[in-house]
């Protein structure tokens, strides 16, 4: 197993537009995703295997035995201990093909892993106006560093949350946008760009609990719709897991149209 230098990246492109409904690809290939990438050759990469946060994507050939045996024992000698040590509960796996599903165990061995059922939604144009549903009490503000500066409750809930794709709230400011919810001196939810690239992001969401089942959800996804159409983005994209039937009766709420079915892997640390 090799590290491929940023200057090679290019040489994934293929490997990494295989699974494109993952904007994660693109926002790696245009240098704007830290990853570690992994692959079977340097000159000519036939498997990948990255990790960009506690994200991980398997890509190319499943069949390469000793690529495989290399990633196995980097998960159980690095990643694995680290990730216990850090108190990382969970973590996610994309994977561009069938192949990879009966070899995930002995990649992790020893580890629950589960297979989920999501869900891929996009958005070319806003439907609706969020004014005419945001929910009277309420206002809508965009996550900048003025909002940052502020004392409102849940707001370190926030950066936690500008910070789960971006390296920190510095990078989030720099190269995504949000918008959030207000109700008096107290965020509600907030919804938020990740992996604007090549004329697309993708919408990260969260409703604090008591303010849920009021329309806000749909309301910011309406916001931030219109505003990364004003930015020149032509295409928004929504994944969600299939269990989570609000999600996803938000993401049609609010205009956007489903796409696919896929599946993926969430290995639960022990």
């Amino acid at each position: 197993m090799f590290t491929l230098p940023p200057p090679s990246y290019e040489r994934v492109r293929p490997l990494l537009l295989g699974m494109d409904i993952h904007l994660i690809g693109r926002s790696i290939l245009a240098r704007k995703t830290p990853v570690q990438i992994f692959v079977d050759h340097i000159e000519q990469p036939r498997a990948l295997f990255a990790q960009a946060g506690h994200r991980f994507i398997l890509a190319g050939k499943a069949s390469f035995s000793d690529f495989n045996i290399a990633i196995q024992n980097h998960f159980v000698n690095v990643l694995l201990p680290e990730f216990q040590k850090n108190g990382v509960e969970g973590f996610p796996i994309y994977y561009d093909s069938p192949e990879w599903e009966g070899g995930i165990s002995s990649l992790l061995p020893g580890q629950e892993i589960i297979h989920a059922d999501r869900e891929y939604f996009t958005c070319t144009e806003v439907k609706q106006d969020w004014r005419k549903i945001l929910p009277e009490g309420f206002r809508v503000l965009p996550v900048n560093a003025d909002l940052l500066s502020k004392d409102f409750k849940h707001l370190n809930t926030l950066k936690e949350e500008m910070t789960s794709e971006r390296p920190s709230v510095e990078d989030f400011l720099d190269k995504s946008f949000g918008v959030c919810a207000i109700h008096e001196n107290e965020l509600a939810g907030w919804c938020l760009s990740e992996y604007n690239t090549d004329g697309r992001c993708e919408i990260g969401i969260e409703t604090i609990s008591e303010y849920r089942k009021r329309g806000l959800a749909t309301a910011l996804t309406l916001a931030l719709l219109e505003h990364a159409f004003s930015t020149g983005l032509n295409e928004v994209g929504w994944h969600c897991f299939k269990r989570n039937v609000p999600s996803s009766q938000t993401a049609r709420k609010a205009g956007l149209e489903k796409v696919c079915d896929y599946r993926s892997f969430i290995c639960l640390v022990k």
